[in-house]
């Protein structure tokens, strides 16, 4: 820069002592040219046509398209724009398309893929556009005001993978059955009568009888399953606290998907900023809970174990799972005593579970 304004002094002290219209002309110019030079880095950047194409509900860490598509329609050439990425919750293929140059009413289309780190519902693609003038002296980022967002759901894994991630962490682990539905003895059975719901059919037992036979409904209260989510805050760094409350939640969902698929009804309770509770079974479906999942925010006021404790003893009758990222000796002694008094219950720490 010092050097820069020693050249205008030099200029302006040959203009004045040597005068002439070409002396003044190339002086006025050379103060000119670095304002032209930001005129059309702004230039660049309003006529600089970008769209974005990506699905705006997608599965975490399911790879989906993601489209670019880059236009100059003006007479004049774009050179040395870059683009910058949203990097911290999503990944792309390739991340950096490097510098971009567009002569008149060229376009560029880029096809790669992308997928989420973690769920939620946060902005992808380009973040900022940056231009440099043609001279090289202004770099100017702009933030892209038209920013797509989108929802990453999270995964809904398998129930079988989630048993041998659990018994790799804990050998001892035995997982209790999945409902008292399935320790019925098969004398509670009766003839099939129209209107019948077909899931309830016992297929096993109506080939072995030449008829078709459905269980008795028992109430409902006596096999019902309690899942509470522990959703108070992770003082973690991002990442690790990303991943631990997405474990949190993609284990709910487990358990949740595979007692859906086998018409066991489940309660949901966790706490926000209030106790909020959602029942799972064949009339409400799982979709509600699921599109819940997608934004759920760690915000508990109280920890697990105080809101393990406010749920009425008479839920004993059923089975309780409760899922934590972080067991406390408090928790795990509330655990006990409602154990000890005859509740079926499983804690489960998916606190380093590499899901």
């Amino acid at each position: 820069q010092s050097r820069g304004l020693g050249d205008v002094y030099k200029r302006q002290a040959l203009v004045s002592l040597r005068g002439g219209n070409i002396s003044y002309l190339l002086f006025y110019f050379a103060l000119l040219l670095p304002i032209l030079a930001f005129l059309y880095s702004l230039y660049v950047f309003s006529r600089f046509k970008i769209v974005q194409e990506v699905s705006r509900v997608v599965v975490k860490a399911q790879e989906v398209p993601y489209r670019l598509l880059l236009a100059n329609e003006d007479p004049l050439p774009f050179t040395h724009i870059r683009l910058r990425f949203f990097d911290s919750m999503v990944s792309m293929k390739p991340s950096d398309p490097g510098v971009i140059s567009l002569m008149p009413h060229e376009k560029i289309r880029v096809d790669t893929q992308m997928y989420c780190k973690y769920r939620g519902t946060y902005p992808v693609g380009v973040k900022i556009v940056e231009v440099t003038d043609f001279l090289g002296l202004f770099t100017i980022p702009y933030p892209l005001m038209s920013q797509i967002r989108l929802t990453a759901r999270p995964r809904i894994i398998p129930m079988e993978q989630l048993r041998v991630v659990l018994q790799e962490q804990d050998p001892k682990n035995t997982l209790f059955p999945v409902s008292r539905l399935q320790e019925l003895p098969d004398f509670e059975l009766r003839s099939y009568l129209p209107g019948d719901p077909i899931k309830y059919i016992h297929w096993k037992n109506s080939a072995r009888a030449g008829e078709l036979l459905v269980r008795k409904q028992m109430p409902e209260e006596l096999f019902e399953t309690i899942l509470i989510m522990d959703l108070s805050p992770i003082d973690e760094e991002d990442e690790k606290r990303l991943q631990k409350e997405d474990n949190i939640i993609e284990t709910a969902l487990s358990f949740v998907h595979d007692y859906y698929l086998k018409n066991i009804p489940v309660r949901i309770l966790f706490m926000e900023d209030t106790l909020h509770e959602m029942l799972v079974d064949a009339s409400t479906g799982f979709e509600p809970f699921y599109d819940k999942c997608s934004d759920l925010s760690f915000a508990s006021p109280y920890p697990l174990n105080q809101v393990w404790e406010s749920v009425p003893d008479s839920s004993g009758c059923g089975s309780c799972i409760l899922i934590t990222a972080s067991v406390t000796d408090e928790l795990v002694r509330s655990v006990s005593e409602k154990q000890l008094a005859g509740m079926e219950a499983l804690l489960i720490n998916v606190g380093e579970l590499a899901l």
